[in-house]
Parts: structure tokens; C-alpha cells; sequence
């Protein structure tokens, strides 16, 4: 892993005229290799390097390095605040609860067919952005969020087209839940979030 990362941070500085990337790469450290997963550490207390490794065109220099020397096509860069073996773990326990979330409320709705039809589909709706959410590259940066928020409002307003955003309370209730629960994925405020959706519609002529 160590002589992994040694060669990739070569490439990656030959690919970039880079000197706030080449002091990033210097201060970075490989954590862990699992799956498809390479995660590094930032040794240092200076939280600009953390954020140059994690800008978009830093990754996708860095990924095509650790993809060239490692010989894996899917190998994804893991960017970490922390330079420890427990912060991976902290990283895959939160996701490993999300997927435990995304199961139960799969198994309440076989549970329940007869469960209000509006509610158990917006309750569809939610995991399809879980699972878009999952899979979405960079969505820990502000850059990455935004073009999630614009993929998922795309969702949503689908949504409301075949079943109503508006229109009796449990339908308003669920509807609701699936804004607040996309401003929680995102750290974004759900009020915002129906404002710009709405506004969409607005603009659309819907």
C-alpha cells in the first residue's frame, strides 16, 4: 500500500503544476486499501491541504494515478481529515448504518402493503436518492452536493408529477419528509430546498 501510494504521488505531481497540491501529496499518508477504496490521512493541522486534495481536479489527477499503478479501473481516492486507521473505520461504520437504514425501511414496506400508498411512495422516492446519494462522486465536497441537489430535484419534481407534492396532510406530511431528508443528506435547509424546487416548477410553467 506504502509503495503504492510512494508512485502515485509521483505521477500526480508530473501530471500537475500544482505547489499547494505537491505540499498536500508531501503531507498525505495511505490508510487503507479495501474493495475499491484507497483512503489517506492529511498529517497535518492545516485544513487547506485536506481541502486541495479533495478538489475536483486534484482527484481526478490522483485517482488516474492510483488507478495507473494499482492496475484497478474502479479504485476510488478516499480523502480523509484524519491520518488514522480510526477514522477510516468512524467513515465505514457511518455508511454501513445508512445502508442498515436504506434496509429496514425496505423491509417495513414488504412488511406493510396495505401502508398509505402516497407515503410508501415517497418513501420509494427517498431511497432512490439514497441511492443516488451513495454513489455520487465527490459528495462530501460543495461542488459535488451541488450537482447531487440538481440530479435529486430532478427526482423529486418527477415525483411530484405522477403523485402530488401538494394536496391533504399525509401526503403534505410525506412529501415534507423527503425534502427534510434530502437537507440532511446535502446539510442543506429543507425550507431551501422546497423554495428552489418550487421555483423550478414556477419556471417550468408548472
Amino acid at each position: 500500500m506504502r509503495s503504492v501510494w510512494t508512485k502515485v504521488v509521483e505521477l500526480a505531481k508530473q501530471a500537475a503544476v500544482a505547489p499547494g497540491m505537491y505540499r498536500a501529496l508531501d503531507a498525505s499518508v495511505p490508510i487503507a486499501w479495501e474493495d475499491n477504496n484507497f483512503a489517506i490521512g492529511i498529517n497535518s493541522t492545516d485544513g487547506l491541504l485536506s481541502g486541495t486534495l479533495k478538489s475536483n481536479e486534484s482527484q481526478l489527477k490522483i485517482e488516474q494515478a492510483l488507478r495507473h499503478v494499482s492496475g484497478n479501473r474502479e479504485l476510488k481516492l478516499r480523502v480523509l481529515d484524519s491520518p488514522t486507521i480510526e477514522a477510516w473505520n468512524a467513515i465505514k461504520s457511518g455508511e454501513v448504518a445508512l445502508l442498515k437504514m436504506q434496509q429496514q425501511q425496505q423491509d417495513r414496506l414488504a412488511a406493510n402493503p396495505t401502508h398509505a400508498a402516497d407515503t410508501a411512495t415517497w418513501d420509494d422516492v427517498y431511497d432512490q436518492l439514497n441511492r443516488l446519494w451513495s454513489s455520487f462522486e465527490y459528495r462530501t465536497m460543495a461542488s459535488g452536493k451541488g450537482r447531487y441537489m440538481r440530479e435529486a430535484l430532478t427526482i423529486v419534481e418527477e415525483a411530484m408529477d405522477k403523485l402530488g407534492g401538494t394536496g391533504g396532510e399525509q401526503n403534505e406530511r410525506a412529501f415534507s419528509r423527503t425534502l427534510e431528508r434530502l437537507g440532511a443528506m446535502t446539510g442543506s435547509d429543507p425550507a431551501l430546498i422546497g423554495y428552489l424546487l418550487f421555483e423550478r416548477r414556477r419556471l417550468s410553467g408548472k
